[in-house]
């Protein structure tokens, strides 16, 4: 796996500077710097993904030789992200050197310009308050600049990197501290150097001093701190260092406390997920259970089955079954459709008709032989008997409707005929002749006649009665 080389031309920080916008241009620089280093790690996840379907390809081949490869590989992966993560470390520290160096320089170059400017202030003879006030005042700004950013260089080193942060802060303290005190003992140089003009000192001292708390108030530094002394500027650095630590002592609460919450979560997760598991496997049991229940039932209904059909086939045969006489019945049914088809009767005058038609209803004895225990063969007789009376009624249906049909085309059937009452009569018929001629055509009987026939009919039955 090819290593990522420096580049062969240096970042353009490094060979411009430019103090007024020193700043900014250190912003850029690692900006590019950032971005220059993600180039470089995404060259070499591309090279680890290229000998990964290498890798791929020879386990098909060579197992063996594979996972050498493979071990060679992540060997040489780790070095290369070790190499690139060092490298980027080294460039930042360099860079933020240089931007220390270029900021220390650009400080002291306006503490000599203030310094000169207030010197030759007050060797002004006459020295000119005004402009001793504003040399001074730069003097004093230029080393509050100085002091302002030893102070920020110390908290951006323990707000860095954690418990790592912490460390580099703490060896860097006691040159943060000495370069603190010297430039107290500058500022207290200054003032004592405006005490030797009684004048001056008289109108410009107490004005001094309050610019001078002006200005470190706002580095948020409290009241009781703001003496410029060795054990003041310590108690600062201490201050910072507490606020950082309780920052980071709550951070690392929080990432605990976070660590316990997923924690909870994922072990409430395993517990929802184990009763859903257990819900299941009693449902499949549940079901299995059915199943095999069903499957019992069957095998016992199969079962029973099985013996019935083997029983059945083990029963001995009977000697005798019971026969009907097909051609009996036939005769016995042409003989009623016979009888029905002739019962038309020889056309009678209306005093001689009788309606009283009637059939003998022909009667049927069916013997029931029992042949051993089973009633099987007893059912076969059963369905014989009943279809023949079936057809036995359905052959009396069709003799009375043929009946019906041939009365319906012939009326003298009907059980009453016209009588001419013109033939034989002695002399003309009279209306009221006519008028029961008609009565009797319409089936009026006569009750005299009606009884003398009923004597006739009684006496042809029973003549033992005369």
């Amino acid at each position: 796996m090819p290593t990522s080389s420096p580049s062969a031309s240096p970042d353009p920080y490094f060979t411009h500077f430019d103090p007024r916008a020193e700043h900014q241009s250190y912003k850029d620089a690692q900006q590019r710097l950032e971005e220059t280093h993600r180039e470089k790690v995404t060259r070499v996840m591309k090279d680890w993904s290229d000998l990964e379907e290498k890798y791929q390809d020879m386990r098909l081949t060579d197992p063996k030789s594979a996972q050498s490869f493979k071990t060679r590989m992540t060997a040489r992966f780790q070095t290369s992200v070790q190499a690139l993560e060092e490298e980027g470390n080294a460039e930042k520290h360099q860079m933020a050197a240089m931007h220390q160096q270029r900021v220390l320089a650009h400080i002291n170059q306006r503490k000599r310009e203030a310094m000169t400017c207030y010197t030759q202030a007050l060797t002004e003879q006459p020295p000119n308050p005004h402009r001793v006030e504003k040399c001074l005042q730069k003097l004093l700004r230029a080393l509050h600049k100085d002091r302002a950013h030893a102070l920020a260089h110390y908290r951006h080193l323990l707000s860095s990197g954690g418990s790592g942060g912490l460390e580099a802060a703490a060896s860097e303290r006691p040159r943060t501290l000495e370069r603190l005190v010297d430039i107290d003992r500058a500022v207290n140089q200054s003032m004592a150097m405006l005490k030797r003009y009684p004048e001056l000192s008289a109108k410009l001292s107490q004005l001094m001093n309050d610019y001078i708390q002006a200005l470190r108030s706002k580095d948020d530094t409290p009241g009781s701190m703001l003496g410029m002394t060795e054990d003041a500027e310590s108690s600062i650095l201490d201050k910072y260092r507490i606020e950082v630590e309780r920052k980071v002592t709550e951070k690392e609460r929080q990432r605990i406390a976070e660590k316990q919450r997923k924690e909870q979560r994922a072990q409430e997760r395993e517990k929802l997920r184990e009763e859903k598991l257990r819900l299941e496997a009693k449902k499949v049991e549940e079901i299995m259970v059915k199943e095999d229940a069903d499957k019992q039932t069957e095998k016992d209904v199969e079962t029973t089955k099985d013996q019935f059909e083997s029983e059945t086939s083990a029963r001995p045969s009977p000697t005798a079954l019971p026969t009907v006489d097909d051609a009996a019945v036939q005769r016995a049914v042409e003989e009623v459709a016979a009888a029905v088809a002739h019962q038309e009767a020889e056309p009678r005058v209306q005093h001689v008709m009788t309606h009283d038609l009637g059939h003998e209803s022909m009667g049927y004895s069916v013997r029931r032989e029992v042949y051993g225990s089973s009633g099987h063969d007893g059912r076969n007789v059963y369905f014989t008997l009943g279809f023949a009376g079936i057809a036995l009624m359905a052959a009396v249906f069709v003799g009375v409707a043929v009946s019906k049909w041939r009365s319906s085309r012939h009326p003298h059937a009907q059980g009453f005929v016209e009588v001419d009452q013109t033939i034989g009569a002695p002399g003309p018929v009279t209306p009221e002749e006519r008028h029961v001629a008609n009565m009797q055509i319409n089936g009026y009987e006569n009750p005299t006649y009606k009884y003398f026939e009923l004597r006739v009919q009684a006496t042809s039955l029973h003549p033992t009665r005369l």
